[in-house]
C-alpha cells in the first residue's frame, strides 16, 4: 500500500512541475497561427513560413493536452489523497513540486540570461527537425516575430511561474507547519 502512495505522490509531483512549468506558455500562445487563420494573409508569407506555422501551432496543441491531462491527474490525486486523509503527503507533494519546479525555471531563466541565442536554436533544432526553422531576416515571419519577441516572452512566462512555484511553496510550509502543530 504504502508504494501506491509513493507511486501516487511521483505523479502528483510531476504533475505540479508540468503545471507550473507549461501553464505560463498558454498564455502566450499562438491558437491561430495555422495557414486556415490566416486568410487572405497567407500570401503574405513563403510556403516554409507557413508550415513552421503550422508546426507551431500543432506544438501549442500539444502543450495544450498535456497540461489538461496534468491538471486532471493532479486533480484526481489530490482528491484521493484528501479522502484518504493523506494530509501529510499533499503538504509534501506541493512541498516537493514546488521546489523542483522553481529550480528547474531558474535553471531555464539563467540560461536564457546566459545565452538565449544559443537555447532558442537547441529548441528549434529539436521541435523542427524538418529544418523550417531559419528564417532570412527579411523575411515577414522575422519582421513580426524578432528574437527579441521570443526573449520577452520566455522570460515573462518563466517570471510567472516562479512567482506560482513560490507562492505554492510559501503555502506548503505555512500548511506544513499548521499540520504539524495538529498532529497529523
Amino acid at each position: 500500500m504504502k508504494y501506491i502512495y509513493n507511486i501516487l505522490l511521483i505523479i502528483f509531483v510531476g504533475c505540479l512541475i508540468v503545471l507550473f512549468v507549461l501553464s505560463p506558455l498558454l498564455f502566450y500562445s499562438f491558437p491561430y497561427l495555422s495557414s486556415q487563420y490566416l486568410g487572405q494573409f497567407s500570401s503574405l508569407f513563403t510556403t516554409n513560413e507557413l508550415s513552421h506555422l503550422q508546426d507551431v501551432a500543432s506544438i501549442f496543441t500539444t502543450i495544450s493536452m498535456i497540461e489538461i491531462v496534468s491538471l486532471s491527474g493532479f486533480a484526481i490525486i489530490f482528491m484521493l489523497f484528501v479522502y484518504l486523509k493523506f494530509k501529510k503527503k499533499i503538504v509534501l507533494g506541493f512541498l516537493r513540486g514546488s521546489a523542483i519546479s522553481l529550480l528547474l525555471i531558474l535553471s531555464i531563466i539563467i540560461a536564457i540570461f546566459i545565452d538565449f541565442q544559443s537555447l532558442f536554436l537547441s529548441f528549434h533544432y529539436v521541435f523542427f527537425p524538418q529544418g523550417n526553422r531559419s528564417f532570412d531576416g527579411s523575411s515577414v515571419l522575422i519582421q513580426l516575430f524578432p528574437a527579441s519577441f521570443f526573449e520577452h516572452i520566455a522570460i515573462q512566462s518563466f517570471v510567472i511561474s516562479i512567482i506560482l512555484s513560490f507562492g505554492i511553496l510559501l503555502l506548503t510550509f505555512y500548511f506544513r507547519k499548521k499540520a504539524s502543530n495538529r498532529g497529523f
